[in-house]
């Protein structure tokens, strides 16, 4: 539902300290000390022994070492590889990480979805970042169901941590559960709906801020879902509109309009099917 104008709720993609959670053997040690010092040979030259023996944290530094070319080339596919073998084997770092790969490598829900795999492991191992990341794809209805309880839950864990974003997040839920939920419509959703169903489109605007300031308006007692979809006209021109619920037939959806509040009612709602809405559909 949010988008950037509540940045506690925006996922934390920063790399994690080289130096947090150091496994403590003494090779591995070493090799994060030359690692920091930037005698990037030497740490190599240590840590492709222990990766390849399996060592997941060593695993997760050399991917570290391809990704951003530390005495070698930059090499994203030899970095991937190893991130990935790290995460596999349970280093969490790695798969902190591996979440941030997926969600900005892949577009949409997709990547989102492998994002929250990821990240739903290292939380578990008690990861912060993690934690909040995953939190987040709760609050923001991205690659998981929206739930703000387990938006809540998992911000609480990091909060707990001492991370500050998830103690601000927090206090952004409560002002959120006061709001009608929001249903972001993509052609998957549409997709998913039963064949013939309708809405009751509320209004349209240009911006989509100006529709999402809206929103709060509705109220959070709301029986049914809000949707928010870009559509383009039959003159071309692109707009953002809303919707109320989902219903099987134009006689149902003019009932419901005794549920939104006289504010809504006065913009005339009127029933618009979905099958309109995935024909007019524009991508932002």
């Amino acid at each position: 539902m949010a988008r950037a104008a509540r940045p506690f709720l925006l996922l934390w993609l920063a790399l994690a300290a080289l130096s947090a959670w150091a496994d403590p053997t003494a090779e591995l040690d070493a090799a994060v000390e030359a690692l920091q010092a930037g005698r990037h040979a030497d740490a190599l030259a240590r840590l492709r022994p222990l990766a390849e023996a399996g060592n997941p944290r060593a695993a997760f530094y050399l991917s570290l070492v391809y990704q951003k070319g530390l005495g070698v080339p930059a090499d994203p596919a030899q970095a991937l590889q190893w991130l990935r073998r790290a995460a596999e084997a349970g280093d969490a770092f790695a798969q902190y990480n591996l979440g941030n790969h997926y969600l900005n490598a892949e577009p949409g829900d997709a990547g989102a979805r492998k994002a929250a795999r990821w990240w739903r492991k290292a939380a578990e191992q008690g990861l912060p970042l993690a934690q909040h990341n995953l939190a987040s794809l709760y609050a923001l209805d991205r690659g998981v169901p929206r739930d703000l309880a387990k938006a809540r839950y998992w911000y609480r864990k990091a909060a707990e941590q001492g991370l500050a974003r998830s103690a601000e997040a927090l206090k952004e839920l409560d002002r959120m559960e006061g709001a009608a939920a929001l249903v972001l419509v993509d052609p998957q959703w549409l997709a998913a709906q039963p064949p013939g169903s309708l809405t009751l489109q509320l209004l349209a605007a240009g911006k989509r801020d100006d529709l999402e300031a809206l929103v709060p308006q509705l109220g959070g007692d709301l029986k049914r879902p809000v949707l928010l979809y870009r559509v383009r006209s039959g003159q071309g021109r692109v707009m953002w509109a809303l919707g109320y619920g989902l219903f099987p037939d134009a006689a149902s959806a003019r009932a419901a309009l005794a549920e939104l509040p006289e504010s809504m009612r006065r913009h005339e709602p009127w029933p618009r099917s979905l099958a309109s809405i995935r024909k007019a559909l524009a991508h932002p």
